[in-house]
């Protein structure tokens, strides 16, 4: 991390005055950036070597993040939407002994801390962080995230993105997940441009916010941004009831977290926002391929990252090079050749991914679905916060999450093209709200998707199409 944290120091002495991060009418200048985590690293010198970070996004969560990887801390991002219970689990897991920002447990509290000024100083070895994910089983996994991993990232995503200090980045996803630590803060460091935190498009990620996601980005006529699936779909129905139009001003619109239909994204290209579909996991700190300026296709997630090797073994995607996680906490180091979990394959040098590989249902008939290729079809409806297909008892079952009272008719023209095999014979209507169905990214839980399907009255899905497959 010598060479991020040398460019930030020279950033305070260059532009000492220019604002790097902004929240609201806050404005965090280059200068007081520097010295702010200088100050709070320090001060952090004497405290656990392990530390909780639960604050929302902005400023202050930048400058504790940095002072703790300044420090050599481990440091634990607290994700603001896991429960109690998982937020439990993490505390205890990870062997927190004090928190910046406030979970509501009895530990000790450092935000205090960032307020500490100092000068530019070395980088203390030894920062890894300890990403949780939330796993299906509701118990997160700590994922391992060193130095190396971090770097690797950085100078990777710089080249594929083209990132300058022209840029201006909108920050709407969470903070405590790693792949918008990695666009929203380190890559934007590294290349000195501002990041403007719009938290209030998050909404969006759960349930359509009207008219949320097209004025923050023609308030701030960003250039980058990083988006979820639902966040374009609301951005895209924001701008077809009369929203104001993409900014000239953008120039690559990253696309994560969840598959996203090609229809959508040729669609957002139209509209005039340059949105470009990559794919990652947190296990590989997050990005792995990504398609780029000039080189976009959608339906497909673009050519893999300059330094990382991906081969396809039976079926499965397989990840290689220095972003690899050292492992999970509390388990052995990660091989060095990591097996993904998901299916794929390539197309022109470009990857392709079908799905999780033990999400595949298999029927009855021997037939394997992908439930993936289904929800994507839905994906693309603004109506629809989030989907997810099952096998209950046998049945194949559609669990909707409307915005809105929905039509069976609405519902069935996204599946008409499927084949037979694949049609869903059942749908459960559910409330976007439904305790855990919906994850931060905007995709569903498969084992409360599961639950309901057997707990909700279901209406049988026409099926106009012959019975022979």
């Amino acid at each position: 991390m010598k060479q991020f944290f040398d460019r930030l120091w020279q950033h305070a002495r260059e532009r000492a005055n220019e604002t790097a991060f902004q929240y609201g009418e806050t404005h965090l200048s280059w200068a007081e950036l520097a010295a702010r985590v200088a100050g709070a690293a320090a001060a952090l010198e004497q405290e656990p070597e392990t530390i909780g970070l639960a604050l929302p996004n902005g400023p202050d969560y930048v400058v504790a993040d940095l002072a703790a990887t300044l420090a050599g801390k481990h440091l634990v991002p607290i994700p603001h939407f896991f429960g109690a219970e998982q937020i439990a689990h993490i505390i205890q897991d990870s062997g927190i002994k004090a928190m910046i920002g406030g979970t509501g447990h009895d530990l000790p509290c450092l935000e205090t801390l960032l307020s500490q000024t100092g000068p530019a100083r070395s980088v203390t070895p030894g920062h890894r962080r300890i990403i949780y994910t939330s796993g299906s089983s509701g118990h997160p996994k700590g994922v391992i995230i060193g130095e190396q991993q971090i770097s690797a990232s950085i100078s990777a995503l710089s080249n594929a993105v083209e990132t300058s200090r022209e840029d201006v980045y909108l920050s709407v996803l969470p903070a405590a997940q790693l792949l918008e630590q990695i666009c929203g803060m380190f890559l934007p460091v590294m290349a000195g441009a501002r990041t403007v935190f719009a938290p209030e498009a998050m909404a969006a990620l759960f349930g359509h916010a009207p008219g949320v996601m097209a004025q923050v980005f023609a308030t701030h006529r960003p250039t980058m941004s990083l988006l979820a699936p639902k966040l374009l779909t609301a951005w895209l129905t924001d701008m077809q009831q009369g929203g104001p139009a993409a900014p000239d001003s953008l120039r690559f619109v990253a696309m994560g977290g969840a598959p996203a239909s090609p229809a959508m994204l040729r669609q957002a290209i139209a509209a005039g926002i340059p949105v470009f579909e990559g794919y990652g996991l947190s296990e590989a700190c997050s990005v792995v391929a990504l398609n780029r300026v000039g080189d976009n296709e959608p339906g497909t997630v673009g050519r893999v990252l300059d330094g990382l090797g991906v081969a396809i073994e039976d079926g499965e995607i397989v990840v290689s090079g220095p972003t690899v996680m050292d492992g999970y906490l509390h388990h052995d180091a990660a091989p060095c050749r990591w097996k993904t979990g998901d299916l794929g394959h390539f197309e022109n040098g470009r990857l392709v991914v079908e799905g999780r590989k033990d999400n595949l249902i298999v029927t009855a008939a021997g037939r394997n679905i992908n439930p993936e290729w289904v929800e994507r079809l839905l994906a693309a409806d603004p109506m629809i916060a989030c989907s997810a297909l099952v096998l209950d008892a046998g049945n194949l079952t559609l669990v909707v999450a409307p915005v809105a009272p929905i039509s069976m008719d609405r519902i069935e023209s996204h599946l008409s093209d499927l084949p037979v095999y694949a049609r869903p014979e059942r749908l459960v209507i559910v409330d976007p709200r439904s305790s855990g169905f919906i994850r931060p990214a905007g995709t569903p839980n498969r084992g409360v998707a599961l639950q309901l399907a057997q707990t909700v009255p279901a209406q049988s899905i026409p099926n106009e199409k012959e019975t022979a497959a």
